[in-house]
């Protein structure tokens, strides 16, 4: 079994920090109950929590000694009568030794042996609860610090963590592509939607990593649909499905578009291959050094040049980019960060601030590109009617676009698609291996018609 490297991503924390001494804590989250029952909400373990210890389970914390270089586990101590209900626990050795601890002890120790390193500060974080630490150590609590070290520490995944993302998306992908082979008109958004969750629990998936979109049509215009009931009743709309799988707490986000019908519709296919030619060309030009916010206006460059050919915008392309008339069409980023989170921590540094500009105002990472950062790669076009009426309504930006032609195409709905790449020395390496080219997903698609 492979090893967590919790100690290593203490470390690495810890050297963000830029301090010689004091200790690490960070506590994980507990059970909740719901109100006025006895039921359990899913547990869910906080992802900083994750990030530095590996446990799952509720109940438990984690230190670090900075100058000693010791990670030190602390266990939820299970009782012999809750262990007739959910089982009898690992030994606090066994919880060591997959995490990759040096010491373990049960969590109601954690003054005393925190009190045995004598810290001059212990940096924890502002919203977890420090009351494990007693009054003893409540003068030495620094809230405030940690943070920031620890998010960027979070953005620079190891092989560990690349790994079980390449897994993640693996699972995915095959869910994708089985849903592709089994799609039918008839069929209902909320069947899509409960196969994909199906087949990736099937493959040891924790959870899925959010809620997932399953939208037919006009339901893709809406960015996060998650009503997810609709009837798949026309063979010439498409299906818009992002849906990803946790695996061992780590994201996938991926997302593929493909008709209702055995082939995509020409007006459908129109939207569709510009929305490729956008990815496609952004993966193609992520590396190391190169700014993210840059990926997404190429995306918009691309996006103009596909809309101007179909008449859908008209005017010097120049000019539409400098208006920012793609917004309206594609009204969130190119893509996020991803990783223990699907919109993972890291995207904006500390000073960093956001362009109140349609389109880049939701755009969730402004920072340079750097070897072993994980990124969603995510162009889509959207007939949105309120974006649209206020594009219209807007003299600067109207004037590029043909308004007839976008009742024409309003049928379409939206497109996306969406694979995970992570930035390597010469490039990238994309973790994402499910099928997006138009003859590959009529081919599929073909299968699932004759059935």
């Amino acid at each position: 079994m492979q090893v967590y490297p919790a100690k290593q991503h203490f470390a690495k924390t810890a050297k963000n920090l830029n301090v010689a001494s004091g200790v690490i804590f960070v506590r994980g989250g507990e059970t909740i109950i719901h109100p006025d029952s006895d039921t359990e909400y899913e547990f869910h373990q906080d992802s900083n929590f994750y990030y530095l210890s590996g446990v799952c389970e509720p109940g438990f914390a984690a230190a670090y000694d900075i100058a000693s270089d010791t990670a030190i586990l602390f266990v939820n101590h299970v009782s012999a009568d809750e262990a007739v209900w959910i089982g009898v626990p690992p030994s606090l050795d066994a919880y060591r030794v997959a995490h990759g601890f040096d010491q373990a002890h049960y969590t109601f120790d954690v003054e005393k042996v925190l009190n045995t390193l004598k810290p001059s500060t212990i940096y924890t974080l502002e919203y977890m609860n420090t009351e494990q630490l007693g009054a003893s150590l409540a003068s030495t609590i620094n809230h405030r610090a940690l943070l920031d070290p620890l998010h960027e520490a979070r953005v620079f995944k190891d092989e560990f963590e690349i790994d079980v993302m390449r897994r993640a998306n693996r699972i995915s992908s095959d869910a994708h592509v089985t849903l592709m082979k089994e799609t039918r008109l008839g069929m209902n958004e909320a069947e899509v939607r409960g196969r994909f969750v199906g087949l990736v629990l099937s493959k040891n998936s924790m959870y899925e990593a959010y809620g997932s979109i399953a939208a037919r049509g006009r339901n893709a215009a809406v960015l996060h649909y998650t009503k997810n009931n609709q009837l798949l009743d026309n063979a010439d709309e498409m299906i818009l499905v992002d849906a990803g799988a946790t695996f061992e707490n780590y994201a996938s986000d991926i997302t593929r578009t493909w008709p209702v019908g055995p082939t995509f519709s020409p007006l459908c296919r129109d939207i569709y291959e510009i929305v490729l030619d956008m990815q496609k060309q952004v993966i193609q030009a992520c590396g190391p050094n190169k700014q993210w916010e840059d990926m997404h206006n190429l995306a918009n460059r691309v996006a103009a040049q596909g809309l101007l050919k179909l008449g859908i915008l008209h005017g010097p392309i120049e000019a539409i980019l400098d208006n920012f008339v793609v917004g309206y069409f594609m009204p969130h980023g190119i893509g996020h960060l991803i990783g223990i989170d699907t919109h993972d921590v890291g995207g904006y540094p500390t000073g960093t601030e956001r362009v109140n500009k349609p389109g880049l105002r939701y755009l969730r990472a402004r920072r340079e590109m750097l070897p072993n950062m994980v990124f969603t790669v995510e162009p889509g076009l959207y007939f949105v009617d309120d974006m649209l009426n206020d594009a219209k309504s807007l003299p600067e930006v109207a004037q590029y676009i043909d308004f007839d032609k976008v009742a024409e195409y309003r049928c379409v709905g939206g497109v996306r698609i969406e694979d995970n790449i992570v930035i390597t020395e010469s490039g990238y390496d994309n973790l994402t291996a499910c099928p997006k080219e138009v003859d590959e997903l009529e081919s599929i698609r073909a299968v699932a018609y004759k059935q």
